[in-house]
């Protein structure tokens, strides 16, 4: 789904506090290939956040290309404001990592462990070994700092609050345009979409998004453990479903 980075360097934060209330910032060069490993890693994963297009894709190529070539301010600001938001961890972590080196923006260790603690999300080791040597070394103040910071990014940047977006956005394009989320008349329709001008019958562009939606919703089952979930875009309880992420959400440590 992704290019691969197999000619970086990536490297890994590593803090050690030996002053007391200073944090003494230690930058460890890691293997050629971590970089690639992790995009790689998460960008192959079934559990990606959101369903992959061109446009997504062609944008982490263009922030990889930044980034390699030093222009970190535009880098970060395509990191933090348009691949994170939909859940790329690749991404997440390096707005993280960025906050954490003063890369394209400010020195913040606390913003650096929140965008941390969420590229874990999956459970990936390298990002949690990121993430466990940055909340090692916080006292107790600058911890409660973090979890203040990363209850909020959780709550929009998640896997499962990232889906219900993009599944809200699916419901609202389906009733929109036919009246009901399944039922409608789309063989006189023409849709030409916006990312790529691609003309498409509406039997085929409404088929497919009713599909895309269908997939999301398995995705959120998956994801929450929400095992008597109905996958039906036609019988799913959207008030219900958003009650279910809260719930959850708020549930993750």
């Amino acid at each position: 789904m992704y290019s691969n980075r197999s000619g970086s360097a990536q490297e890994v934060a590593v803090i050690n506090s030996t002053t007391p209330h200073k944090l003494v910032w230690i930058v460890v060069i890691a293997m050629l290939s971590l970089a690639s490993n992790l995009a790689w890693s998460q960008r192959s994963s079934e559990l990606s956040a959101d369903l992959p297009n061109s446009l997504t894709m062609m944008t982490q190529d263009k922030v990889e290309a930044l980034f390699d070539a030093g222009d970190f301010e535009r880098a970060f600001f395509i990191y933090r404001n348009e691949l994170a938001p939909i859940g790329d961890k690749y991404a997440q972590y390096m707005v993280g990592y960025m906050y954490l080196t003063g890369m394209g923006t400010r020195e913040d260790p606390i913003a650096a462990s929140a965008w941390y603690r969420l590229s874990a999300e999956r459970g990936t080791p390298e990002f949690i070994a990121a993430r466990d040597q940055l909340l090692r070394n916080m006292n107790d103040d600058e911890r409660r700092r973090s979890d203040a910071e990363y209850v909020q990014l959780r709550a929009e940047y998640c896997d499962l609050a990232v889906l219900l977006s993009s599944v809200k956005r699916n419901f609202r394009e389906l009733e929109a345009k036919t009246g009901s989320r399944i039922q409608y008349d789309s063989t006189a329709v023409t849709v030409i979409e916006t990312g790529d001008g691609r003309v498409r019958s509406g039997v085929d562009y409404y088929g497919s998004l009713n599909a895309q939606l269908e997939d999301r919703l398995k995705l959120m089952k998956e994801i929450g453990g929400f095992e008597d979930m109905d996958t039906d875009p036609g019988q799913v309880n959207l008030r219900e479903l958003e009650r279910r992420v809260k719930e959850y959400i708020a549930s993750v440590d």
